[in-house]
Parts: C-alpha cells; sequence; structure tokens
C-alpha cells in the first residue's frame, strides 16, 4: 500500500486527515505535519523525512502539499525521489479521498498522482455554471 503524508500551513494537514477519517474511517500508513510560526526549516525537513520512512512499507509515498510555491511544498520538494516519493500540490478533499481509495489498487506511487491530481480537478467548479447547464437541459 502506497503511504500519504500531508503537509500543510497551520492545521490544514492534520484537519484534513480527520475529515478523511470521518468520511472513510480509520487510515493506515497516513501522517501529517502541520507547518507553524514556530517550526524552522531544517526541522521541518527532518520531520517530514522521518513521516515519509514511517509511511513507506515499500510501495512508496505520496506527498500532498497544500500550496505550491509555500513553504509546505518547497520543504516537500527536498523530499521527491522518482519511484520512490511524489509531490502533489493544492490538494483538497477530493483528491485526498481519491488517494486513500485507490493507493492500494494502483502500482505506482506515480500512477496514484495522476489518478488524484484528475480527480482533484475534476470536483473544482462554479456553482453558477452547474446551474446554469441544469438549466438548459
Amino acid at each position: 500500500m502506497i503511504g500519504i503524508v500531508l503537509i500543510g500551513h497551520a492545521h490544514i494537514a492534520s484537519q484534513m486527515k480527520e475529515v478523511l477519517q470521518h468520511i472513510l474511517g480509520e487510515q493506515p500508513l497516513i501522517a501529517t505535519l502541520d507547518i507553524t510560526d514556530e517550526n524552522n526549516a531544517e526541522t521541518l525537513s527532518s520531520q517530514l523525512q522521518m513521516k515519509i520512512r514511517a509511511c513507506n512499507v515499500g510501495s512508496g509515498v505520496l506527498l500532498l502539499a497544500d500550496m505550491f510555491g509555500g513553504t509546505p511544498c518547497n520543504i516537500a520538494m527536498g523530499c521527491l525521489q522518482k519511484g520512490q516519493v511524489e509531490v502533489v500540490s493544492g490538494f483538497n478533499l477530493p483528491l485526498l479521498i481519491k488517494a486513500a481509495s485507490m493507493r492500494d489498487k494502483v502500482d505506482s506511487v506515480a500512477d496514484l498522482a495522476t489518478l488524484v491530481v484528475t480527480a482533484g480537478r475534476q470536483y473544482i467548479c462554479m456553482a453558477s455554471d452547474f446551474q446554469a447547464a441544469q438549466t438548459h437541459v
């Protein structure tokens, strides 16, 4: 099974894990790292490496960062390892649910990353566009 590590500003990583488990139940091999003002980059990088190792049982780890270009993502990018650790930024709840649901059904962490990016994008929509499409049917 592919492990998942969430990293994000404030408490978004731990809160997203809590919501995921509310929806899907307890999830193994998922860790979080919340980035607060008290943390320095060196300590965070070390903590992230430990969490990645703890979640990797040989199939790799999908590392989900909250926002591209932010401190959490920049720290995550330092852990990118072809075939073992893939980084996806801009995670949302549909993306996270897809990751947790499919991580034992795909061949590689790269395949999982591709699936979750598609799922994350699919569920981003503007309500008025959806409503307009419904009224034209």
